[in-house]
């Protein structure tokens, strides 16, 4: 198959810019790239004119974000997805009741990956939106998915996880992480006690498809507080989780 490599290097180009907050400037992208500054940079000039590129020059150097319209079209793909639609309004009513945070996400290359937020009116304000990626150990999302995975799956996510220290509450043990997710497997839902940040704790739990696999899981995010309990906030979550997977057809 013969593929043309200026479009392949474009969309090499917006991958890289969706992963940095600080973007890329044009000698970075053609070192990352090996490519010719030349090539880049008439790449460039196409993508932000296009909106699919943002030019940011207000650090006085020439620096590439990501751009609007590479939102808007990953966020009509988000948009189509069955399993956001059918869980969108419990999330909705659940986020509102608990005047919180609700998340959706799945797993892609060992990584939680956000598919769907919404923020009541009395929420926190949360870092993570519709695209961030956090890693399995950390995140109560994704906990609740590598939990009912089998045996061979679990210890190869664990292979390629590194257990990064975010705070003196996270897990940095791999025995310590598979006895969480025992734990996880047992009771149905994950906790995130101040593991990613000291001032949120989260609980999650699994969505099923009509073929009993994990295909996503939901969280809901809090400020930390002495008086919150997280397993009663997970036993909650759990039952949201169990009604949307009852929609795809679990029983």
């Amino acid at each position: 198959m013969k593929l043309n490599r200026t479009l392949m290097r474009a969309i090499d180009i917006l991958e890289l810019l969706s992963k940095s907050k600080e973007g890329y400037t044009l000698t970075q992208l053609s070192t990352v790239l090996d490519s010719p500054k030349s090539s880049i940079f008439d790449i460039m000039k196409t993508l932000v004119f296009k909106n699919m590129v943002l030019e940011d020059n207000q650090s006085g150097v020439t620096r590439y974000k990501i751009g609007l319209q590479s939102f808007l079209i990953g966020s009509s793909y988000i948009n189509d997805i069955d399993l956001v639609n059918i869980a969108r309004n419990d999330l909705i009513d659940f986020a509102n009741k608990m005047q919180a945070t609700t998340f959706m996400a799945i797993l892609d290359d060992n990584m939680v990956t956000y598919i769907y937020k919404y923020e009541s009116e009395r929420s926190i304000i949360t870092t993570a939106n519709i695209g961030t990626r956090r890693s399995i150990h950390c995140a109560a999302l994704g906990k609740a998915m590598i939990a009912f995975a089998s045996k061979e799956e679990i210890e190869e996510a664990i292979a390629k996880t590194d257990f990064i220290s975010y705070t003196q509450h996270t897990i940095t043990s791999p025995d310590e992480y598979l006895k969480e997710l025992e734990e996880v497997k047992q009771k149905g839902y994950a906790k995130d006690d101040r593991e990613n940040t000291l001032q949120q704790i989260a609980a999650a739990a699994p969505i099923f498809d009509h073929t009993g696999q994990v295909v996503a899981s939901i969280s809901c995010v809090g400020f930390y507080e002495s008086q919150v309990n997280l397993d009663d906030l997970g036993v909650l979550v759990k039952a949201v989780a169990d009604r949307i997977s009852a929609k795809l057809g679990h029983c």
